[in-house]
């Protein structure tokens, strides 16, 4: 008895003709190439900053004695820079609006994001974008009549607000 031959079932493997591979290649390695329109890939965003009153190192008295102009960087504490100016003493956010980015030291009277280069001004205004909004600014107090000074960061208060 002939017995029908026995055929292969599975579906031939279709690979890739090289035009599609390079193609593919070309795209991939101009994406790398491009990498998000020459600023560098924004970094993990670290652990979000103690929300609530923190008590910085400065007293009222002290930094009005300062320049006008003068920053008080208190990154390391709560992500917030202190800052005295003609009118008095105010504390502002040091996230960048635009994808929350630890905005860089005030470099004279500019503020600069690395991530993707946001600038404002020395009053957290918008100066260039991407970032649309300016930066949020905490309420100061004093921890007692003379002593350190308490920067609240769960409080957001206008930007005019000053403690002098």
């Amino acid at each position: 008895m002939n017995e029908p031959a026995a055929t292969d079932s599975r579906p031939e493997a279709v690979s890739p003709d090289r035009r599609c591979f390079c193609t593919s290649a070309l795209i991939a390695g101009l994406a790398l190439a491009c990498g998000g329109g020459g600023y560098p890939a924004p970094p993990p965003n670290p652990a979000p900053p103690p929300n609530g009153p923190l008590t910085t190192s400065d007293t009222k008295a002290g930094l009005l004695a300062t320049s006008n102009g003068t920053v008080r960087d208190y990154r390391n504490l709560g992500n917030f820079f202190l800052i005295r100016d003609a009118t008095g003493i105010y504390a502002m956010t040091a996230v960048c609006t635009h994808m929350g980015c630890t905005v860089g030291a005030p470099v004279g009277t500019q503020i600069s994001c690395p991530c993707h280069g946001s600038q404002y001004d020395l009053n957290g205004g918008n100066t260039l974008g991407p970032a649309t909004q300016p930066l949020a600014h905490f309420q100061v107090t004093e921890a007692s009549a003379g002593g350190l000074l308490v920067v609240d960061t769960a409080l957001t208060v206008a930007a005019t607000a000053r403690l002098n």
